[in-house]
């Protein structure tokens, strides 16, 4: 891995890594979201300041270079955050399906109730 790019990677996972940090700390991301990002900005480090690692790692599953082995795993990675996102947002709209029928049905019971009290008087 040439010099430069091992910096700009360097660079880039410690800014992604202080960037999600900064989320947490300001309240606008939940740790418990947040902790794969920072694992992976771990990962991106320590893959950029041990290439070698990688390198070996690559030719151990035949395939030839670290990039294409980087490649492949992130967009794995990204493709397993993105089904457990989109199963959350399922449920998510599940929830909301049932809790706008209970509300239909809780004001349906109080407008009955209260017509019974208007006839009543």
């Amino acid at each position: 891995m040439p010099l430069q790019l091992r910096i700009l990677a360097i660079i880039l996972a410690v800014s992604f890594f202080f960037y999600t940090i900064h989320l947490v700390r300001k309240d606008k991301a939940e740790i418990r979201h947040m902790l794969k990002w920072l694992v992976l900005a771990l990962v991106i480090l320590f893959g950029a300041l041990f290439p070698e690692v990688g390198s070996e790692v690559a030719h151990f599953f035949g395939i030839q270079t670290l990039t294409a082995l980087s490649l492949f795993i992130l967009v794995s990675i990204l493709l397993i955050i993105v089904l457990k996102y989109q199963m959350s947002l399922i449920s998510a709209e599940k929830q909301i399906k049932n809790l706008v029928q209970e509300i239909s049905l809780l004001k349906k019971n109080v407008e009955e109730v209260e017509d019974k009290n208007d006839s009543k008087q």
